[in-house]
């Protein structure tokens, strides 16, 4: 995998072009990323693995997609703000941040009647789910949701003030996709 470093925003030649992220899972195994679910049967171990980190917070995963009918693990989770924003907001909350390796997506390989938005507008559990919540999926108005809210910027600055690790995308739209993608030939960002 082709290792490029990350432009302080989008390159020049591609700056009207917004792409997607998911970061590379430390422990990726082969050249297909799959939505934690598929995990279950094909590989159980890094499925029990995977699914630590929603111990305290089971009720996500039992989440339904009601845009998708699935399960909140049965898609892949992307984002379209660049890791560079991210990381940069992560350093101005006082942190300092590991380094963090990001696929990066060309919008235009996802089917999008298998993908959809969660925008992240609701705060109160019960109305997170809500349709109304979910937005289509669109490649060519994906710069609507390249931008990281101040919202999430201040929950940053709150975790760290009180010396807890935030969630990184708290406040930020959701790319849900459900389906597997080959990460074979995808470039990889390292912020």
């Amino acid at each position: 995998m082709e290792q490029i470093p990350t432009p302080p925003n989008q390159t020049e030649a591609k700056k009207d072009k917004t792409y997607l992220y998911h970061m590379v899972p430390a422990d990726m195994q082969g050249s297909v990323l799959h939505p934690l679910n598929s995990l279950k049967d094909t590989n159980p171990e890094l499925y029990l693995s995977k699914a630590e980190k929603y111990e305290d917070r089971k009720h996500v995963m039992e989440q339904f997609i009601p845009t998708l009918e699935c399960a909140w693990n049965d898609v892949l989770h992307f984002s379209a703000i660049n890791p560079a924003e991210l990381k940069q907001a992560l350093v101005e909350a006082g942190m300092n941040p590991r380094e963090m390796k990001f696929y990066q997506i060309d919008p235009s390989l996802l089917d999008p009647k298998q993908t959809t938005i969660y925008l992240y507008q609701e705060k109160r559990s019960e109305d997170k789910m809500n349709p109304k919540n979910f937005s289509e999926y669109d490649p060519e108005k994906l710069a609507e949701h390249s931008a990281l809210s101040q919202a999430t910027k201040d929950y940053y600055k709150e975790k760290f003030s009180k010396g807890e690790r935030p969630l990184l995308f708290v406040g930020v739209p959701h790319i849900l996709h459900k389906g597997s993608i080959d990460i074979s030939n995808l470039p990889i960002i390292v912020v």
